[in-house]
């Protein structure tokens, strides 16, 4: 084992009663992420994310846990503090729901995939999408796809804000990433 995900951290306690788990165990070098859940997670983030080795936004049950348009919001402020601390953070859960039943992400879909990358996040996580939709093959294509597409950008300007363009339109530049992305599906 090289990692365990921790469900429904809501302090750093729970981390450290995990790791002195695996400590006691001859499982000391087994990384520890802690999956933020709920509203006593996101209260102790800090905490949290000094106790864990990384962290997992775990989208589904926080936006059963919070108000759901808090999910986006919460999503970005954990990307921004999980990279503040220089630790790995994974975007997960419902990033491509509709490829459990169809072929094809929404557009709206392969925007929350490519934010979340273009936001910082070190990895995205598919679920359901592979675990047991109909099309786990184009699931894990598609998603490696927006993917690199986000990570290109982000390797050619860095950080992307409203400057960042300075070189194309960003009609054009956009166009060519969501056609990139998409071109594949």
């Amino acid at each position: 084992i090289n990692f365990i995900a921790i469900s429904f951290v809501r302090t750093a306690k729970d981390v450290n009663e995990v790791r002195a788990i695996c400590e006691e165990t001859g499982n000391g070098h087994v990384q520890l992420f802690a999956k933020i859940e709920n509203q006593q997670g996101i209260d102790n983030l800090d905490e949290i994310i000094e106790a864990a080795d990384g962290i997992m936004i775990a989208r589904g049950d926080m936006g059963i846990e919070v108000p759901f348009e808090m999910v986006p919001v919460y999503q970005k402020m954990i990307i921004k503090k999980v990279n503040a601390a220089g630790k790995v953070v994974i975007t997960a859960t419902n990033m491509l729901e509709t490829m459990t039943e169809k072929p094809r992400a929404t557009r709206s879909e392969v925007s929350d995939v490519f934010n979340a990358v273009i936001d910082g996040t070190d990895a995205t996580m598919l679920s359901g999408e592979s675990a047991n939709g109909k099309y786990p093959l184009e699931s894990v294509t598609t998603m490696a796809t927006i993917d690199k597409n986000a990570q290109a950008l982000l390797n050619e300007y860095g950080r992307l804000d409203s400057d960042s363009f300075e070189r194309n339109s960003k009609t054009e530049v956009m166009a060519s990433a969501v056609k990139d992305a998409t071109s594949s599906m």
